[in-house]
């Protein structure tokens, strides 16, 4: 009796959010594409589920890469698997994981919605969208980014990669492979992961840090997407790094003339080197940029 009960209450395979144990996942997935650019720590497939009957993304970790990150995360306790953490964040601009587990061979996997679409980085090599276009596709992006940190995370690795445009132009992050909770153990110093050319000063520093670190890389995602360039005119790692140290990045004016100043100032906010002075927080900045012009007026025609 007591164990037909806790059939009842124990959540179905397909329920989202449940986590799952020794799942054959030859068995149960039908491979229907290879996904892996999307992710260098895991592989990342376009799947059928047999068992849920729709298509989805399937993520496996390779394991020796995530346990090193996790090693790095922090020193003082573990850090939840990427599943755990990505199952807390609902939003329509944030990729929905529906399982988690482990595989029977060990691996960690993830059951995500299938995104048809291009990443911001495709955007950005082809030159696509408008510019009012890409100030509404960063507000969206700012809002999943937001939710994640209302969740209590923190990504620590936002680049053009992890954003996603589906067909109908809605944004999703994606990627909780190296995201970490936001609390004591995990903002101590010496977790430098994440995509350098989006890194923020104190990251490179090696300082403590917070969800500010996003709010910097977001900021030089959304200025490459506006301006066409990275806010930096260093050339190469060690340089890129140091330049970040030590100069503030390129105003955004001088590069793209016809972007607002509204624009512009939000652009400096958000990578500005010390964090304390960068935007203080994503969940104001969505509407804010709906709020202003993408460009300047043209100027008055005298007759």
């Amino acid at each position: 009796m007591l164990a037909k009960l806790m059939e009842i209450l124990t959540p179905g395979p397909t329920a989202d959010g449940v986590c799952r144990k020794r799942v054959n996942i030859q068995k149960r997935f039908a491979i229907l594409a290879d996904a892996s650019s999307q992710g260098s720590m895991s592989k990342v497939y376009k799947a059928h589920d047999n068992e849920a009957g729709r298509t989805v993304c399937l993520k496996v970790q390779l394991r020796q890469k995530n346990e090193a990150a996790a090693a790095r995360a922090s020193r003082e306790e573990a850090r939840p698997p990427e599943g755990a953490i990505a199952v807390k964040v609902v939003h329509p601009s944030v990729v929905r994981t529906f399982e988690y587990g482990e595989t029977t061979a060990g691996e960690q996997y993830l059951v995500m919605e299938f995104i048809e679409g291009y990443s911001f980085q495709y955007i950005h090599d082809s030159k696509l969208g408008k510019t009012a276009q890409k100030v509404e596709w960063i507000a969206q992006a700012a809002e999943g980014l937001a939710a994640v940190h209302e969740a209590g995370f923190i990504h620590h690795d936002i680049n053009p990669r992890n954003f996603l445009l589906n067909r109908d132009h809605a944004v999703k992050l994606i990627d909780f492979g190296l995201a970490v909770p936001n609390t004591p153990a995990f903002r101590g110093p010496g977790n430098r992961t994440g995509t350098l050319q989006y890194m923020a000063p104190e990251l490179i520093r090696r300082e403590p840090i917070d969800e500010r670190i996003d709010t910097f890389s977001l900021g030089v995602v959304a200025y490459e997407l506006l301006t066409g360039r990275l806010p930096y005119s260093a050339a190469g790692s060690s340089a890129t790094m140091l330049q970040r140290l030590n100069v503030d990045p390129i105003d955004p004016a001088k590069v793209k003339p016809k972007l607002s100043e509204e624009l512009c100032e939000v652009l400096r906010r958000l990578t500005a080197r010390k964090r304390e002075d960068r935007w203080p927080s994503l969940a104001t900045l969505g509407p804010h940029l709906r709020s202003i012009p993408a460009k300047r007026p043209r100027p008055a025609e005298h007759g």
